[in-house]
């Protein structure tokens, strides 16, 4: 009797020894997968670059009040590159910050040079983007950069670089008009504008294949919480340890 009380004894103790291990072996294996999955996601996000927010919309849809508005509320996170173009630069505007702002023959000797891709004539202006700027830019891989193109423009560099897409849409054709003259653009470049930006918006909206998401800029707020939603969701690197 005595002995089998002890063997009972023993083999609690051996149960207890056995459920002890196996919890503790459990969470060092547990922590390990962690580890290892953590160790795992900040090497793809050192290897992978990150891609560029790429903004597509007509002219007077207000992209360029979003894109300071994103700069100014994030500047860590954000980071406009500027084009270069030949017209002239308009008030407010900041070298550097806006465009470059370069004559005709600066531009056509950089375009010779090969130093500038997705080039295009609006207006009778020229404009592209410093190709090595963006690579350089792009392999730092710390901030988000933003790019302001046209649908024409997007096309043709869509196998240079890879891109996330955002098209910026007017509430109706008529709402850009209206904004055309409250920022001040000569009667004479109205009618113009509005017929550019017409075939804009068509060609906005057969592009399917390239353009990732979309939003209505009816209120600059609404709008503005809408595409941070979908940025958040796309980059969440930049903003996960942030409330």
């Amino acid at each position: 009797m005595k002995t089998s009380l002890n063997e009972s004894k023993n083999n609690f103790k051996n149960n207890q020894v056995k459920q002890v291990t196996n919890y503790y072996f459990t969470n060092i294996f547990e922590n390990i997968q962690m580890f290892i999955m953590k160790t795992i996601q900040i090497i793809i996000k050192l290897i992978k670059n990150i891609k560029p927010l790429l903004f597509l919309g007509p002219s007077g849809v207000g992209k360029d009040t979003i894109i300071n508005k994103l700069i100014e509320t994030y500047p860590n996170v954000f980071y406009k590159l500027a084009s270069y173009t030949t017209r002239p630069k308009r008030p407010g505007e900041k070298e550097g910050i806006d465009y470059f702002f370069i004559n005709e023959e600066e531009f056509h000797k950089m375009e010779k040079e090969e130093k500038l891709f997705g080039i295009k004539k609006y207006n009778n202006n020229y404009y592209a983007s410093n190709k090595g700027l963006l690579k350089e830019l792009i392999n730092k891989n710390d901030r988000i950069i933003i790019l302001n193109y046209n649908i024409e423009t997007v096309y043709s560099i869509k196998n240079e670089i890879d891109f996330n897409c955002v098209a910026i849409m007017p509430p109706q054709e008529d709402e850009l008009k209206k904004r055309l003259i409250r920022r001040g653009t000569k009667p004479e470049e109205i009618d113009k504008r509005m017929k550019n930006s017409i075939e804009e918006i068509k060609l906005i909206n057969e592009a399917n294949d390239i353009i990732n998401y979309r939003v209505v800029n009816d209120d600059i707020d609404i709008c503005l919480n809408k595409l941070m939603e979908y940025i958040k969701a796309s980059y969440p690197q930049f903003f996960e340890n942030k409330a």
